[in-house]
Parts: C-alpha cells; sequence; structure tokens
C-alpha cells in the first residue's frame, strides 16, 4: 500500500486545471449535443460531457438518477472522532517507531478500532503533524439524539482517553499528547452506496459518487484513480475516432465504461464493508485479528534516526 498525503496529491493532479471553487450544482442537463451544469451562483457551464466527481453526496448524480442521496446511501454503524497533533523530538520519534508511515489500533477487549498516521514532516525534519481515527461500532450514529452530535471537543477527547487508559503508554500517547482544540468538531458519519446500473449518456460518474465505501483498506481513492485513467482513455478514443459529438458511440462507449467501473466499484464497496462488518464482529466478541497478520521486526525510538531534509 502507497500512502500519500491528500492535499498534496490534490494539487499535483490539479497541475494547469483552472478550477473554480465555491461552486454548488442546482441541477445537470444533457441531449443529444451536449451538457449544462447551473450552479447556485446563476452562472453554469456547458461542454461536450459533465464528469460528477462530487463524492458521496453528488449532487450530480442526484440529477442525474432524480433521486436524493438519502435514497442511495446506507449508513455505516460506525462511530468516529478524529483529532490531529503536532509533536517533536522523542515523541515524534516514538510514533515513527510505531509505524513510519502509519499504524491501525485494534483492541477487541476494549471494543474500539484505531488508525494513527503521519499527515506531513515538517520541514526541521524532527517534528511532523499527525492524525488519528477511534472508531467504534455504534448502529445509532445517524440518529440526531445521539451524545456525538452535541458533544464538545473535550468531551469527545475525554471518552477517547477514558478507552483507550489501559492501553500500554506508547499506545495510548497519541491520544494524551492531543489537545481538546485538535479534535474535529464535526461528526462523520461513513456512508457507502451501491449501484446496479447508471444511465448512458452525457452525464458520467466516477469516484464516491459511483461506489462510496468505507474506509477500510483505503481503497476508495485507487479505484477513483482506475475510474479516471479508464474513463480518459474511452473520452480519448471517441476524440480521436472523431465520435465525440455522436451520441450513439457517446452512449455506446459510456455504456462499456459504467459496466467495468460498477462491477469493479461494487465488488470493492462489498468487500470494504465485509472487512468492517468482520472487524465489527471480532470487536464485539472479543475477538484478536491474527488471520493473515505476520510478524514484523520491532523497531525501538532509539534506532530511529531523524533530521532535516538536504537542500
Amino acid at each position: 500500500m502507497i500512502r500519500a498525503e491528500r492535499s498534496k496529491l490534490r494539487d499535483w493532479l490539479l497541475t494547469k486545471i483552472p478550477v473554480q471553487w465555491g461552486k454548488k450544482v442546482t441541477r445537470v442537463e444533457q441531449d443529444n449535443a451536449g451538457a449544462t451544469v447551473y450552479f447556485d451562483d446563476g452562472s453554469s457551464a456547458k461542454g461536450d460531457l459533465v464528469i460528477g466527481a462530487d463524492g458521496a453526496s453528488s449532487l450530480v448524480r442526484e440529477n442525474l438518477l432524480q433521486k436524493p442521496s438519502s435514497d442511495l446511501l446506507s449508513v455505516v454503524p460506525l462511530s468516529a472522532i478524529v483529532g490531529e497533533v503536532t509533536l517533536s523530538g522523542d515523541a515524534f520519534k516514538r510514533q515513527l517507531a510505531l509505524g513510519y508511515s502509519a499504524y491501525n489500533l485494534i483492541n477487541p477487549e476494549l471494543g474500539f478500532i484505531g488508525f494513527v498516521g503521519l499527515h506531513q514532516a515538517l520541514p526541521d525534519g524532527v517534528s511532523g503533524r499527525f492524525y488519528w481515527m477511534f472508531m467504534q461500532p455504534d448502529s445509532d450514529i445517524a440518529k440526531p439524539g445521539h451524545w456525538l452530535h452535541s458533544s464538545s471537543q473535550q468531551e469527545k477527547l475525554d471518552h477517547v482517553l477514558k478507552t483507550v487508559a489501559p492501553l500500554a503508554p506508547e499506545f495510548r500517547e497519541i491520544f494524551e499528547l492531543t489537545p481538546s482544540g485538535g479534535v474535529r468538531q464535526n461528526l462523520h458519519v461513513w456512508k457507502d452506496l451501491e449501484l446496479d446500473s447508471l444511465p448512458t449518456g452525457r452525464v458520467i460518474l466516477v469516484g464516491d459518487s459511483a461506489h462510496a465505501m468505507t474506509p477500510s483498506g483505503g481503497v476508495g481513492a485507487f479505484h477513483t484513480l482506475i475510474d479516471a485513467m479508464k474513463l480518459t482513455g474511452t473520452l480519448a478514443k471517441l476524440n480521436a475516432t472523431g465520435k465525440i459529438h455522436d451520441i450513439a458511440a457517446v452512449k455506446a462507449a459510456v455504456a462499456e465504461y459504467n459496466g467495468e467501473m460498477l462491477a469493479r466499484g461494487t465488488n470493492a464497496v462489498r468487500t470494504s464493508r465485509a472487512s468492517y462488518e468482520e472487524a465489527k464482529r471480532r470487536t464485539e466478541k472479543g475477538e484478536h485479528f491474527i488471520a493473515g497478520l505476520q510478524p514484523l521486526p520491532v523497531v525501538h525510538p532509539e534506532d530511529v534516526t531523524v533530521g532535516a531534509a538536504a537542500a
């Protein structure tokens, strides 16, 4: 698995692409000649095609299918508290010793699933920004009265600290060093999406707009990139053969793209959901996560060398 810092990857992918931020889709219209997107600021944009890459709550998808996201998305029964903290010196080295890029904390006895990742190594080479996710099985997470909807940052952090208190010091340190201000106030409710089919035409979906999934395995972004590469090949072929304005050819090409994308995406959604369900089952039953795991060499903090990168 290759991890990439999201904002840097996004900036790289947007190289030489003129992006207009702050736009919100109100409706999408298409005919045999092209497609038009209308925005809430009164502006619009027209082109040969519209590509909906606007996430799990896609407004492009809502317009295409004429169904609200609430009718299509399934809530994943998993609560999540997210925190961020900057560490330096020995604390930074201790985290790198646990996982140079990231590591998972899964404790069946305590009933939680954790992920800790290095968000960014800072230029001084001896400090970095980390983020963590603390997740627990929770079938009530989407209910309006759930305590996480109204709890303060300190209350969220206190819940995490109470839960991880029995852990060894090195495993609870990242949580103990996080200030309450580093805990995200907004609650994130995970949702996934399976689509059996999509209309063929000049409005096309990629990524979470077509196959949203849980963060298990980190494959959501992977399949988005695969979608983009597959669709690029499809559109390049249409353009090269001069058929981009031939609606019959466009529909045939989009049907082929949709068929492969939905089959692959649906399989990934189900695999991701099954992975979460297995983690949930083991957590609830207090079973350890040992199947398929391989022991790795032990790395001690004193063995980690950090320093500023050469100019």
